[in-house]
């Protein structure tokens, strides 16, 4: 089998929440919607492969050209070859090659007849337990629609934080009291503090019973060498378990560095920041090697095919034995995914789909008429709410 041609669709997708479009606010802006390149692998055998993310340009000038011809079962010596981030290169980013190894997987999983879990060492973890994305809004907003969600069947939630240390106090405050004690909630600080002021935080936080804290403090190792070091001290000082966002030129080796400063209780993963399927096993291993939890990440209201390859990943690997980031209920109507059969959350669950490949189908209908959207370019950012970022759409 050879690929024939690699092709892209720009779609842009509004959000939506409990029956009407909505935007997702978080500390560093508004969205009220969110761009996609739709990418397609085809086949001389007839069989085609789509993926999620990444840029378009980089897919079409730099990484096509390299794959015609190639045979799409040697996913590894592809990504090799192209610079992948898991070989401690940045010639691609990780959200485009996520697209590329998504792709590529599902082709894989088409020609063996396959769901790719099946291939990957079948169900550990079914179903899938997650936790409602919260986006950032007054302590009222959050508390209201906290409730809403429980009152659909959600279970866990996470707690999007970071404008301003007292308001955050007071988000969680009125979450936790108008969900009661028996709901999970995972507060995320998105890197907002500074050491001394997450140390005085979080102590205050403690008291509405986190699960975990995640990114509590400034920086982003290598980078910014002290920012494991931070993260071990208020770990130690607060007692609250941390979650780490896996970010970094190289994964592994930012796993062992969790483990070895006992800087985190929990690592944060997604394929989208990973790269690739196999290198998220690699970091998993390391992970529970050092006795680190796993958690699935979810970046915003990602479109079915991306949240499919998460779905498969996590249900056959046994380092995801918590519970998962979820954001699917941004594009429930009247909103909408590019697929036949979208994802939905029930009693706090996904089910991974049964499918070859990926197992999801494009409805080429939804996929014409949000590419349509985004040529309209009706949809812009909108003013940051607190800390200036130019980066709204994510």
């Amino acid at each position: 089998m050879k690929i024939t041609n690699v092709r892209t669709t720009m779609v842009c997708v509004p959000f939506a929440r409990f029956g009407k479009f909505q935007p997702i606010k978080m500390w560093y802006g508004t969205r009220h919607a969110d761009l996609h390149c739709v990418t397609f692998i085809d086949t001389d055998e007839g069989l085609t492969g789509v993926g999620t993310e990444g840029d378009q340009h980089t897919i079409m000038n730099v990484i096509r050209p390299q794959l015609i011809g190639k045979d799409p079962f040697d996913i590894e010596r592809i990504e090799d070859g192209l610079g992948s981030p898991t070989r401690r290169r940045w010639d691609i980013d990780t959200r485009t090659m996520s697209a590329i190894d998504g792709a590529l997987w599902d082709i894989v999983g088409k020609a063996c007849n396959q769901p790719l879990y099946k291939l990957w060492g079948g169900k550990v973890n079914d179903p899938i337990h997650v936790r409602y994305w919260l986006d950032t809004g007054s302590p009222e907003e959050q508390a209201a629609e906290a409730v809403k969600a429980v009152e659909r069947g959600w279970k866990a939630f996470k707690v999007k934080l970071g404008t301003d240390p007292d308001t955050d106090v007071e988000r969680v405050r009125a979450v936790r009291e108008a969900v009661g004690d028996k709901i999970v909630l995972c507060f995320d600080i998105n890197g907002a503090y500074p050491l001394n002021v997450a140390i005085n935080t979080l102590k205050k936080m403690a008291e509405y019973n986190p699960s975990s804290i995640e990114e509590p403090v400034a920086g982003h190792w290598p980078y910014d060498p002290g920012a494991m070091d931070n993260m071990a001290d208020l770990r130690r000082i607060t007692g609250i378990p941390i979650e780490a966002h896996c970010n970094g030129p190289n994964h592994e080796e930012y796993a062992m560095a969790l483990v070895s400063k006992r800087a985190a209780d929990a690592i944060h993963l997604n394929v989208t920041f990973t790269g690739s399927v196999l290198e998220t096993r690699r970091v998993c291993a390391v992970a529970e090697a050092g006795g680190l939890i796993v958690t699935g990440q979810s970046n915003c209201a990602e479109l079915g095919p991306r949240n499919a390859l998460q779905l498969h990943l996590i249900t056959a690997e046994r380092a995801f034995n918590s519970t998962n980031d979820s954001s699917t209920h941004h594009l429930e109507p009247p909103s909408g995914d590019i697929i036949k059969e979208e994802f939905r959350t029930v009693d706090g669950t996904l089910k991974v789909p049964e499918g070859p490949g990926l197992g999801v189908e494009i409805d080429e209908d939804k996929l014409q008429y949000y590419h349509e959207l985004y040529e309209s370019g009706k949809y812009r950012p909108e003013p940051g709410l607190g800390r200036d970022n130019p980066y709204l759409w994510g």
